[in-house]
């Protein structure tokens, strides 16, 4: 199939779509449909001294002064933004710009896109080469610029650096969730690994910008997404599974007010549906259904070409309704048309499209049964020299002139195309095959270099959640689950701080369970484990997150009461023994009670950490011996 703009099929090395195109005038498009319906006395009409046999530049009719023309109207692709555009680089790159040098590049990376846009791909791809080399360019631009030359590349006809570029380029925007950027991407991508007979990882793509498209609501970004979606199913074979596609692409596109989706859904699902109405043919199944509806779309996509002034647009819509008036026996429709195309081709410098008119030309030839004819103008086509460069159209043409001599019994010509046919394919068949490996082996490599990446990063949040888990213990009693003294230690020097910092109370509460022993001597250790971690448990709702509390050793807890006054310690201390008193200890083991002792000690300006917890111990003994189940406040510092 064929597309405008981003999605354009690849043109080969050298060839462009400058956006100033020029559209003949009537009286030249006349001229060239007045040459058209003369060529019909083979011998007279055929030069094989000029390239493409019959007409070339010189045959033309000139074209009128440009500056007598109507302005085209080139309308330009949708292009996502920098920061939605944005892409990986590697760590050694400073990721940070001066103003004027993000500037320069941001430039270049808008000169790249313009180009894209104009068809000058060369000069986009220098461009992104350029942004590229820079040391110092930023990950969004980094991305941005392998987007672009993906799809520079892609038109130039170098599948493999469009793959590598696209794949680099989405791994940066899918970590970024540029969803309309990844679509595009994606998209590119399709048509790449398509160009190579790469079907399956080019079915994968288009899913991904179809997923991508509709996560991010973009109906345009939905309509290239669809759109290649039926270019691969044809390939695939899927004949009835690609119109649907192209038929919703086609009904979106109605939708977008876009001249540009307006014209390429009609072209691409009329393209598809010429290569089904062949293939339909090849089986000896009726096409004429599917030749209509293809025609019909077609002729709209030129319309659409007219209406937009957009000379390539029009010259790739022509040449594919001429392959429609082949099949449908309209032979001198087809050839002014093909005659009409080459016109706008020349005149625009598409000479790939030349090319491909000239080998309609000699289609129709052969389709009207008149084979020397046809075979003078393939030959003369073989004769150019930068047809050699073009192995598909070679393939083509051995092919048609293997089987017009067979069939006109020019049995030694006939094998000599046969030979040569076996050659190209051979080379064709090696090449691509080649092409197919290296490219998948790339991808290979960029996948793997992700999960290599994603492998790191997951063991090093590994050993930092071990490390984590690892100081968690270390810090941790294991019976309570209660901060232990190292906890303390590192935890209390600045909570004082604060304290003294924000001139707030501080009070330390020394805990300890009465009888403690009597409890491990009666009902056993398991027993006294039971009964400590229920009171770490009460300790622990009885605390707030600015409060720590912390098993000190054996039966004996310490809590730290973060701006706490002693009056509000006392009423916590009171209430905290009520809890530990009325708590159901028979459910631990039948006969059991518990209560506690605390001592309590208001931190002083200046005082250490020894003093003002030997105070607070102190406090804890004076509650032990008088009594026990008591809270007992320190004196004040000796």
């Amino acid at each position: 199939m064929t597309a405008p703009g981003d999605t354009v099929e690849p043109l080969p090395a050298g060839a462009t779509t400058p956006a100033e195109t020029e559209v003949p005038g009537d009286a030249i498009l006349a001229a060239a449909d007045a040459m058209a319906d003369a060529i019909t006395d083979a011998e007279a009409s055929i030069d094989p001294t000029l390239p493409g046999g019959f007409v070339d530049l010189a045959d033309l009719p000139a074209p009128a002064d440009s500056a007598v023309l109507p302005a085209p109207v080139v309308t330009a692709p949708p292009t996502p933004d920098d920061a939605a555009s944005a892409r990986s680089v590697p760590s050694t790159r400073s990721g940070t710009l001066a103003p004027s040098r993000r500037s320069a590049i941001n430039q270049l990376l808008d000169e790249s896109a313009q180009a894209n846009r104009d068809g000058k791909h060369h000069q986009g791809a220098a461009h992104a080469e350029q942004v590229l080399a820079d040391e110092s360019i930023t990950p969004a631009q980094q991305a941005r610029a392998r987007q672009l030359l993906s799809g520079h590349r892609l038109r130039l006809g170098e599948f493999e650096a469009s793959v590598l570029n696209g794949l680099l380029a989405l791994e940066y925007l899918t970590a970024s969730g540029d969803l309309l950027a990844q679509s595009t991407v994606h998209c590119t991508l399709a048509l790449a690994f398509h160009e190579t007979a790469l079907e399956e990882p080019a079915l994968q793509h288009v899913l991904g910008a179809l997923e991508a498209a509709r996560a991010c609501g973009s109906h345009t970004a939905e309509f290239w997404a669809l759109s290649r979606s039926s270019m691969v199913h044809q390939a695939l074979g899927d004949a009835d599974r690609s119109i649907e596609l192209g038929r919703q692409a086609l009904a979106l596109a109605d939708t977008l007010h876009d001249p540009e989706a307006a014209f390429a859904a009609r072209n691409n699902l009329g393209d598809s549906c010429l290569e089904i109405a062949r293939s339909k043919r090849s089986r000896g199944e009726d096409a004429w259904t599917v030749l209509n509806e293809g025609i019909e779309l077609t002729r709209a996509a030129v319309q659409h070409a007219l209406q937009q002034r957009h000379a390539f647009y029009e010259t790739v819509a022509r040449t594919n309704l001429v392959g429609f008036l082949i099949e449908m026996g309209e032979y001198a429709d087809a050839r002014r048309q093909a005659v009409r195309s080459k016109t706008i081709a020349i005149t625009n410098k598409y000479r790939n499209l030349a090319v491909n008119n000239d080998a309609q030309l000699a289609e129709v030839a052969r389709a009207e049964g008149r084979i020397d004819a046809a075979c003078a103008m393939m030959d003369a086509q073989l004769a150019d020299p930068s047809v050699a460069e073009d192995a598909a159209l070679n393939v083509k043409l051995h092919r048609a002139l293997y089987e017009m001599h067979q069939s006109s019994g020019r049995f030694e010509l006939a094998l000599r195309h046969h030979e040569e046919l076996h050659v190209l394919m051979l080379g064709l068949t090696r090449q691509t095959a080649g092409l197919q490996s290296r490219m998948l082996i790339n991808s290979l490599e960029i996948e793997q270099a992700r999960h290599e990446a994603q492998r790191s990063q997951l063991e090093a949040e590994m050993q930092r959640i071990r490390a984590e888990e690892l100081d968690q213990q270390a810090h941790t009693d294991p019976l309570t689950r209660l901060p232990n003294r190292r906890a303390l230690d590192r935890q209390l020097p600045e909570m004082m701080a604060t304290a003294r910092d924000r001139a707030e109370p501080l009070c330390a509460v020394m805990v300890d369970m009465d009888h403690f022993k009597r409890v491990n001597d009666e009902y056993g250790h398991a027993t006294g484990d039971r009964v400590l971690t229920t009171m770490a448990t009460i300790l622990g709702d009885a605390t707030r997150e600015t409060d720590l509390a912390v098993r000190v050793g054996g039966e004996e807890f310490l809590l730290v009461l973060g701006n706490t006054t002693l009056d509000q310690a006392m009423l916590i201390c009171k209430r905290l023994l009520g809890q530990v008193r009325d708590h159901p200890w028979g459910v631990v083991t039948g006969g059991l009670r518990c209560t506690a002792s605390v001592g309590v000690a208001l931190l002083t300006p200046d005082e250490t950490v020894s003093r003002w917890l030997g105070r607070a111990d102190a406090a804890l003994y004076e509650a032990k011996a008088a009594g026990r189940n008591r809270v007992e406040l320190a004196g004040a510092r000796p």
